[in-house]
């Protein structure tokens, strides 16, 4: 509340500005001037006021009101005032008072004048604001630390995204590289790189001519030798008339002579012994023998996959995929090098990629399979955990299994070793592979290696009349590996040939793709030609050989290893095991389903009916059929229990 302008009101203002002014010597003006407050000693003599709560304005704000105030406001509010008030947060006001009564007691008559009158309004207003809160911050001071604030927080935001940048940095084309002196080194090691014609991936990545392509799409001429392997065994190599022999002398050459990427080469010594007991480092013979198709460009299938030798094979089609993968990004990198300095019009002899990006699909049936895939491109890459892995620890929570198996040692070692770990079968996840780093989660069109299951795939790609499907990401795979592709008959195969029939088709958009960088022999449609495909399984199928001679048409050839025959067990059998075979006439083959189910339940069903027979094991391969015979079961109330995969 205001106190009345009167001469009472004046004298007793007058006398108390006297009596602390007094208390303010020379010494306290010096000690003022060089600390910005008081002496501790003398600040029980001042005056001990309250102050209101200024609310939080801008700085712009407040230097304005500062600058715009009135003429009297001026002579009250100076610049050194405005100083003092920065200097400390809970005594702004106080220093701002002190500061103006050590300017006004200067010793002439008009600014004692002056002084009386400005010390008048200040205690006038500290009369007024004693019923209220201290001031906590001075507006000047609060807008000064966000100032502070708002610039650390903006650097160091800078400085992370400059060290992204330099970490990875994608081009127009889509690859990442590590630095801008990463382009320059990989061109120096392209030009430097011995026989580079010999390197196996120029070589099949050249172009066909179309009377070759003609002689491939009519599917005539094709050659099959067989041929006897030390450790494969008896194999049938194929390959197409038009196109010369070329089989691989496996003991003839190391990894460098076969244009296996240097690091790869060192980083495969270092982590192989865990994985083969051999503590060279160098490829076991069984090992040299897949790798030098497999490094030619060849089709293989392997049905000879055991527990015991599956990490060694494994490892073997991994150090191909990354060196397939990086040596495309080298030839990336250098080509966008030399497009920069030489700025030709001609694009053709820089034409180095497909419509997506995606290049390698491995398909595995468990997120297990999925988590020792990428642990071995991690060590590929670089094993002494310098390379940069985004997402790790997510990738880890989902494909890993914190809780072992309690039933761990009860049953055969085949056994565990397929089931142990995370044997979910519905997964898809990308990757994208830089020189010093490895990105997962990635964008399909995005990475560079798809790793899913064929249950995780199906969905994503979905059936004829989906809104939401997607498969163009399939348009230009070059490798194709399916591992343990006999557990894909225990799953669902029918899920496997729905993604085969649906790799190479035209995509229906273009995804942003460089047509000027696309191959020849993708935009003419020939991409099966080159495509590569592994398949891994312990056990050699009718449906496993009519997918190979079928979807493979790779030009390079074709290796399929036969599975060595033991002797049979059923002689040993001592209990009498009569097997009964039934032959069912059907006129076509689209009623071949209805017929099958017709004559089992008419015919074989009820004759298992009896009590007797209530121990009976019903297999059905088809998973449709399966759902088929379930319904009916409970239809007609049978006694059963189903399981599927």
């Amino acid at each position: 509340m205001a106190r009345p302008k009167g001469k009472r009101g004046r004298k007793q203002t007058t006398k108390k500005r006297k009596f602390f002014a007094g208390k303010t010597n020379k010494k306290d003006k010096k000690h003022i001037k060089q600390f910005g407050e008081i002496h501790p000693a003398d600040e029980e003599s001042a005056p001990k006021t309250k102050y209101k709560k200024v609310k939080d304005e801008p700085l712009t704000s407040s230097l304005q009101e500062l600058s715009s105030s009135s003429d009297e406001e001026e002579e009250e509010v100076n610049p050194y005032q405005v100083l003092m008030s920065t200097m400390s947060k809970n005594k702004s006001l106080k220093d701002k008072e002190l500061s103006s009564e050590d300017e006004m007691s200067g010793g002439e008559t008009s600014e004692d004048e002056s002084k009386t009158d400005t010390v008048k309004e200040l205690e006038e207003k500290r009369e007024t604001e004693s019923e209220e809160e201290g001031i906590e911050e001075s507006t000047f001071q609060k807008e000064k630390k966000n100032i502070k604030t708002h610039e650390k927080t903006s650097t160091q935001d800078d400085i992370q995204s400059d060290i992204s940048v330099e970490e990875t940095e994608e081009d127009e084309t889509g690859i990442s590289t590590d630095s801008e002196e990463e382009s320059e080194e990989e061109q120096a090691t392209e030009q430097n790189v011995p026989n580079r014609k010999s390197d196996p991936f120029n070589i099949h990545m050249r172009d066909l001519d179309e009377e070759t392509v003609k002689l491939l799409e009519e599917g005539k001429g094709n050659n099959k030798e067989e041929i006897q392997l030390p450790e494969l065994g008896h194999c049938v190599f194929s390959w197409h008339a038009c196109i010369p022999k070329s089989i691989p002398e496996p003991h003839k050459a190391n990894l460098y002579e076969l244009h296996v990427k240097q690091k790869l080469c060192e980083h495969l010594k270092e982590i192989n012994p865990r994985f083969t007991h051999d503590l060279s480092g160098d490829l076991t013979p069984l090992q040299k023998e897949l790798f030098s198709f497999i490094n030619d460009y060849k089709d293989v299938y392997y049905p000879c996959r055991t527990h015991i030798n599956g990490e060694a094979v494994r490892l073997v089609y991994c150090l191909h995929v990354l060196n397939h993968v990086l040596k495309t990004r080298s030839h990336v990198i250098a080509h966008n090098s030399k497009i920069k300095s030489k700025k030709e019009e001609s694009m053709d002899e820089y034409r180095d990629q497909g419509l997506t990006r995606p290049k390698v699909l491995i398909l595995v049936p468990f997120r297990d399979s999925a988590l020792r895939i990428v642990n071995m491109f991690i060590k590929l890459l670089m094993p002494k955990e310098e390379t940069f892995v985004s997402n790790k620890k997510r990738f880890q929570s989902e494909y890993s299994q914190d809780d072992e198996d309690i039933r761990k040692g009860k049953k055969p070692e085949d056994y565990e070793a397929l089931f142990a770990g995370n044997i979910d079968d519905h997964f898809r996840i990308g990757m994208g592979v830089a020189r010093k780093s490895l990105k997962l989660y990635t964008d399909f069109y995005s990475s560079d290696i798809i790793i899913a299951s064929p249950l995780g795939l199906r969905t994503l790609i979905g059936s004829e009349g989906d809104s939401d499907r997607d498969y163009d990401f399939l348009s230009s795979i070059e490798v194709l590996i399916m591992d343990q592709s006999d557990v894909f008959l225990m799953q669902n195969w029918d899920h496997v040939l729905h993604i085969m029939s649906h790799i190479h088709l035209q995509p229906q958009d273009p995804h942003g793709v460089d047509f000027s960088r696309v191959r020849m022999w993708t935009l003419n449609g020939w991409s099966r030609f080159y495509r590569q495909t592994l398949v891994f399984s312990s056990t050699s199928t009718p449906e496993l050989n009519s997918l190979v001679n079928k979807y493979c048409h790779n030009y390079a050839g074709q290796l399929m290893v036969s599975p060595s025959i033991g002797r049979g067990v059923i002689c040993q059998i001592i209990t009498q095991l009569p097997q009964v075979f039934h032959r069912i006439d059907c006129d076509s083959h689209s009623q071949l389903a209805d017929a099958r189910f017709n004559f089992f339940i008419k015919k074989v069903l009820p004759h298992h009916q009896d009590p007797v027979m209530s121990q009976t094991l019903i297999f059905l391969p088809s998973y449709f059929d399966y759902v088929r015979l379930r319904n009916h079961f409970k239809k007609e109330e049978v006694d059963s229990m189903c399981l599927c995969e």
